[in-house]
């Protein structure tokens, strides 16, 4: 069973979710499988086995009833497969079993199946199929059989009944057998953090999964606590684990939004409309939308905030302390979303952004969304 920081080793600073204990003590699991959600923890996306962000109902960590072929039972989801909206990985909470349930047309069927015996050795499998990976990057299949029989062999002692005939993992891994190992595939993700952290060293950041689908939106928002101001992120118009595979000098659409807003110094969380805002923006990008980039503007429907701000439109300029960086599958820029006034707006077209920007913001020189000014 991998640790804390071995799975942080393997799938980043970002990729591994741990619980609060308050989260997951009223669901009464078994006394280990709450040390391994709270202390382990899971990976968010271990491509392409399994992801926690879901497409669809019975999202991820969500409890729910369901019969299986031996007797009702109460499921706790934990995801899905990345390519699979219709299946669910689930922990039957009595037994600790890892089931796969099918969905139809949104619906659990009579179709649920046993996959794994503990919470443990799930997560070992996952971790393990990820290191082949890792250790024998561009490997030929035929190269690489020693390994992955090596693989099997290990996972076996850990879960043989995982590895008996038919089973979910006996036909990944016998597919594993037959397939050319990848050349490592590094997306954004971790060179944004980097980023971040270099900007913040000392604090721990705010994440948030928006359960939006890869293509549909950004998958994440995190807010950074700085001086006087929430720094409010997006994460996801970039390709964060490079899985798009796109011919371009950028990673994905090659941007990232952050917005700033004020933070008084009891401020436990920002302001549930700008996090709304920047998950908004990603819908219209990956709708109908284009791309953002310094200098372009836009209105907004109704107002930013409260119905007595007076914002109701953005201006886009590049981030003055973030920039452009480069990710292991191309640069990503970050543009930063400032709120304005419409005749704020109108200046701007006639200005620059800049020159309307450079009036709004606050005693740090960087431009604030004030929603009550």
């Amino acid at each position: 069973m991998p640790t804390y920081t071995q799975l942080v080793h393997a799938f980043g600073p970002d990729g591994v979710l741990t619980l609060d204990r308050t989260q997951v003590e009223p669901h009464n699991l078994r006394p280990d499988d709450v040390d391994t959600l709270c202390e382990t923890g899971l990976p968010i996306t271990a491509a392409p086995h399994f992801t926690m962000h879901v497409n669809g109902p019975y999202e991820a960590l969500t409890a729910f009833d369901a019969q299986t072929p031996d007797r009702p039972a109460r499921f706790l989801i934990l995801g899905q497969p990345c390519t699979n909206d219709n299946l669910r990985y689930a922990m039957e909470l009595h037994s600790g079993n890892i089931f796969t349930i099918a969905l139809e047309n949104g619906t659990p069927t009579p179709n649920i199946k046993t996959i794994n015996t503990t919470l443990d050795s799930f997560i070992e499998f996952l971790y393990r199929i990820h290191q082949r990976n890792t250790d024998m990057p561009g490997t030929s299949a035929n190269d690489a059989r020693p390994y992955t029989e090596k693989l099997i062999a290990e996972l076996k002692t850990h879960d043989e009944r995982a590895l008996g005939p038919n089973t979910h993992w006996t036909d990944i891994l016998n597919t594993l057998l037959d397939t050319d190992i990848p050349k490592n595939r590094d997306g954004s993700r971790q060179a944004i953090a980097a980023a971040l952290h270099l900007l913040h060293p000392d604090e721990q950041p705010l994440r948030w999964s928006t359960e939006t689908r890869i293509g549909q939106g950004v998958q994440e928002l995190s807010a950074h606590r700085a001086d006087n101001h929430w720094l409010l992120v997006t994460h996801g118009f970039s390709d964060l684990d490079d899985i798009l595979e796109l011919d371009t000098p950028t990673s994905g659409l090659g941007f990232e939004l952050t917005m700033r807003v004020p933070r008084r110094q009891d401020d436990d969380l920002p302001p549930g409309w700008a996090l709304q805002t920047l998950r908004n923006l990603g819908e219209y990008v990956f709708g109908d939308g284009y791309p953002f980039a310094d200098g372009h503007r836009m209105g907004v429907a109704g107002q930013l905030g409260p119905e007595t701000s007076r914002l109701n439109a953005l201006a886009f300029i590049t981030d003055p302390q973030l920039g452009t960086i480069n990710t292991p599958n191309g640069t990503v820029e970050f543009i930063t979303a400032v709120g304005v006034t419409r005749e704020e707006l109108a200046e701007a077209k006639a200005t620059s952004n800049n020159a309307v920007l450079a009036r709004l913001t606050g005693d740090n020189g960087l431009p604030i969304t004030d929603v009550t000014r």
